[in-house]
């Protein structure tokens, strides 16, 4: 098992709990030629993205927008937007929160009370 840097922080499975994941970091040089960085966890086979690229185009299809919600649907999960960053000519950098099924429960039952 590879030790991360001792500059980063330990990422958490927000599904499971679980310290055990593996970090995938955004690059074009390195290990990996990645355009997302995301992490996946050991214990339940999840992926839980930090940070996905977009184009500009994608952008206005989307409709992304901070506050909004990331629906991936490959992993069947959902994330919050935290902000975006636009990082070149054609690149925007859309940065997640993940969205737990308790979390989304409590956030729905707090609203639909306040209508």
């Amino acid at each position: 098992m590879e030790t991360p840097p001792a500059n980063q922080t330990e990422r958490t499975c927000p599904w499971c709990g679980s310290a055990r994941t593996r970090l995938v970091m955004r690059g074009y040089t390195g290990p990996t030629d990645e355009t997302d960085q995301y992490f996946s966890c050991d214990d339940c086979n999840k992926v839980t993205f930090e940070l996905v690229a977009k184009s500009a185009r994608e952008m206005r299809l989307g409709r992304f927008r901070a506050g909004g919600i990331y629906q991936d649907r490959v992993h069947h999960t959902r994330y919050q937007v935290s902000r975006i960053l636009k990082v070149g000519l054609n690149e925007y950098l859309v940065y997640l929160k993940p969205i737990v099924a308790n979390e989304l429960a409590t956030s729905s039952a707090g609203s639909s009370a306040s209508l």
